[in-house]
């Protein structure tokens, strides 16, 4: 009986645990995806957004250039507050190092996936992560300049963890190639502290789209971007 037991909770624990992380991949993960991709539709989120695509180089240092408040108001790290509260902290020790390693590698100048691609045999492989996790190839594309190059989607794969919601919602491109160009076409130098602290401090340039929260000169990302 005692075995039984036994085998029974070792399930119920371990069912837990994958629930916890499909907790965390939807509550945190998919509503990073939306309100990524949220902040390319709409000309205020962008504004919040913009220092993450003025840069014209990839680098691990990009990959958190956003200003304050796009994190403040960031619905999955407050939900990943509370599924901690809830008592699934031993998860994220797993899950946070993880999906923070996705990311920077994401970004990292290493294009550790070119492997994957070089040997035809490893193509099966490269076709499965490729759409799963979010790689130097997807996401160069996502910070390209321009998809009239025919590799960039600066409207699209704003997958972090997951690349999978790119796929599932159809904003994934993917080509095997990597942009050459970077940035955005509203590439107005602004201060450090402009672009970290918007709309708290705005730009003295009334040329600027940072010198207002609305004005003549918003830049429209999924208009603007070719």
């Amino acid at each position: 009986m005692d075995s039984w037991f036994s085998i029974f909770e070792d399930f119920f624990i371990n069912s837990f645990f994958l629930w916890h992380v499909i907790a965390f991949l939807i509550l945190d993960d998919l509503t990073q995806y939306l309100w990524h991709r949220f902040s390319h539709e709409n000309a205020f989120m962008w504004k919040l957004h913009r220092p993450h695509h003025v840069v014209e180089e990839m680098g691990v240092l990009v990959t958190y250039r956003n200003a304050f408040l796009y994190y403040a108001f960031m619905p999955g790290i407050w939900f990943s507050g509370i599924l901690i509260f809830l008592g699934m902290s031993e998860v994220y020790l797993y899950y946070l190092p993880i999906k923070v390693t996705v990311i920077l590698l994401a970004h990292s100048e290493i294009k550790w996936d070119r492997f994957l691609y070089k040997y035809k045999i490893l193509h099966p492989l490269a076709w499965i992560v490729e759409r799963t996790i979010s790689t130097p190839c997807t996401h160069y594309a996502h910070h390209g300049l321009t998809s009239e190059d025919g590799v960039s989607n600066p409207n699209g794969n704003y997958g972090n963890l997951l690349f999978l919601w790119d796929v599932l919602f159809g904003t994934a491109k993917i080509t095997r190639k990597y942009p050459t160009k970077f940035g955005a076409w509203n590439k107005m130098k602004e201060p450090w502290y402009v672009q970290l602290f918007f709309p708290l401090i705005k730009s003295k340039d009334s040329r600027s789209e940072l010198h207002s929260i609305k004005t003549d000169v918003d830049y429209d990302p999924s208009k603007d971007y070719k």
